[in-house]
């Protein structure tokens, strides 16, 4: 039984409004007027998650934001799940290989789309077509690359319509053929588990060029994920009914409404009963204070694990395409004190991109030493004009990260630049820096199991913080295509070590990945964050 423990939150929401004074963003405490109305009762049958970031829609094509694509994953299928970092399974469908250079997928039978039709391997090469298209804009096109027939972007030559590794055998089967032969675990994680597929019946009706503005984007109908859309208060929240049609079964939870709020107002509502947990991720950052005082409830239950989220200070390398001077920003700014001033040791400070449960993670490298002095000297080396003004963008409702943000400032301004912060909401934060409208940026990144990153970091993909750098490109590329742990492990530590070397961006701390819900919750978020909705359709209250 769900149970609102409202004689809570008169008392917890005065001492979180005093503790967090001045750090929260304009977000409302509590969940909004008109969700409460429709949950008036003692007890209902609705899963109530909180996030701290905003979300930019619903076209599975084109989503850079990771609250976005998680709450797609409630409405859209990928071929396999991954309910443990590594782990594949069959979701919909299932991928075979016998020679690691032909795959073979298999679509269930049961599959069906909400409205009935059946869910067919058309479906699949359809959206890896509009995907590959060259002149659709897509956030997922490199996640393909490794498909004969396309670029290195993931993309198709101009003038032409499908690809040519892609090929439909039948209602139920289609293979596709690599470049090269290729690890199982990337083509299973990029191809397999990235990407979510949406209803050809339906996209086809859309003008393909300007998804981003269509129905299917903005007021979506039909799903072969756990859940159906229903409506989405921009800012506030998006609610999800059960999927009858759903493949798995559907869900015993009805409904699922994903709240958007800050901080300060989702523990409160953890604390009053309102909310039954957290997206987690990265997605819903509570700061650590605040996170030992829920520990205190008995009717919440707290988790930490390792990660694969890390918060960054991105560097504009178009504008600072001195690599001295992104150096001495390295060695300026104090991790450590974030770490465990911050995150209350609740956190590790990385070399580079990778965290400590990726394999590939190169034990002997370790983060470069905050040191102002040797700071300061890389500064002068440079020639850069300190006289100007640094623009430091930050997106609100993160608190650890807007605090974060100031440690910054502080920093570099100790070692002689004038740094000057700039906010905004996540999803006008996250557009102004894929436009490259940024000097620096922090943003967090919740990063594939696979080491490969090449859709983050190389020209070739959505290389927001615009690496003009060929030798990380061929490295990226060599990682992506080699078919044996021990290959790939040297070529990524030669990647990390590029890294850090011309340091393109700071890596600030990987924060444990925290499970937060009400002990009424069975089910949850899982320690492999991406796969906690793998079994969502079995979750039940208490």
């Amino acid at each position: 039984m769900k149970i609102k423990r409202l004689s809570l939150v008169i008392a917890t929401a005065t001492a979180l409004l005093l503790a967090a004074c001045g750090t929260a963003n304009d977000s409302s405490v509590g969940l909004t007027t008109e969700v409460q109305a429709q949950e008036t009762s003692a007890t209902d049958n609705t899963l109530d998650i909180g996030t701290t970031n905003t979300i930019s829609g619903f076209n599975v094509f084109n989503t850079t934001d990771v609250a976005g694509q998680w709450i797609q994953r409630f409405m859209y299928p990928s071929l396999l799940d991954q309910p443990e970092a590594g782990v594949f399974e069959p979701n919909v469908a299932s991928m075979t290989t016998e020679d690691n250079l032909v795959y073979t997928i298999t679509i269930k039978d049961d599959v069906v789309w909400s409205d009935g039709t059946p869910f067919t391997a058309d479906d699949v090469a359809y959206n890896f077509n509009v995907i590959a298209n060259p002149n659709v804009e897509t956030s997922n096109s490199a996640n393909l690359k490794s498909i004969e027939g396309l670029d290195d972007a993931g993309k198709l030559a101009e003038g032409t319509e499908t690809i040519s590794g892609v090929q439909v055998i039948d209602d139920k089967t289609l293979t596709i053929t690599l470049k090269t032969p290729t690890d199982p675990a990337y083509v299973y994680e990029n191809i397999g588990f990235k990407i979510m597929i949406a209803p050809k019946h339906v996209v086809e009706k859309e003008d393909i060029y300007n998804l981003g503005s269509s129905e299917f984007a903005t007021n979506p109908t039909v799903f072969a994920g756990p859940y159906k859309f229903v409506k989405y208060e921009s800012g506030s929240y998006v609610k999800m009914v059960a999927n009858e049609s759903y493949h798995k079964g559907k869900p015993t939870i009805e409904n699922a409404i994903v709240h958007i709020m800050d901080s300060t107002g989702m523990v409160i509502a953890l604390q009053a009963g309102e909310l039954d947990m957290t997206a987690g991720g990265g997605i819903a950052l509570i700061p650590i204070s605040d996170i030992k005082f829920l520990e205190q409830n008995e009717d919440i239950y707290v988790e930490s694990n390792y990660g694969t989220s890390v918060q960054f200070m991105y560097i504009n390398n178009e504008k600072f395409d001195n690599v001295t001077f992104r150096q001495a920003l390295l060695a300026a700014i104090d991790r450590d004190r974030m770490a465990d001033g911050l995150l209350q040791g609740e956190g590790e400070v990385i070399p580079t991109t990778y965290t400590s449960i990726s394999a590939y993670k190169d034990p002997d490298l370790d983060p470069v030493a905050y040191d102002p002095d040797r700071a300061k000297e890389l500064l002068a080396e440079s020639g850069f004009d300190t006289s100007q003004t640094i623009k430091l963008a930050v997106p609100t409702g993160n608190v650890t990260r807007m605090n974060a943000a100031n440690l910054i400032e502080q920093d570099l301004e100790a070692i002689g630049l004038d740094v000057v912060q700039t906010s905004a909401d996540f999803t006008t934060h996250a557009a102004n820096v894929t436009a490259g409208d940024y000097d620096l940026a922090m943003m967090g990144l919740a990063l594939n199991v696979d080491p490969d990153q090449g859709s983050y970091w190389s020209s070739s993909g959505s290389n927001q913080v615009n690496i003009n750098d060929p030798e990380l490109d061929q490295l990226i590329n060599k990682g992506a295509s080699q078919t044996n742990f021990e290959d790939r492990y040297e070529t990524y530590k030669a990647i990390q070590a590029r890294f850090q070397e011309q340091a393109y961006l700071v890596p600030l701390y990987s924060d444990y990945q925290f499970t937060i819900q009400t002990t009424d919750l069975n089910g949850g978020i899982q320690p492999f964050w991406f796969g906690s909705l793998t079994d969502i359709q079995e979750w039940t209250f208490n």
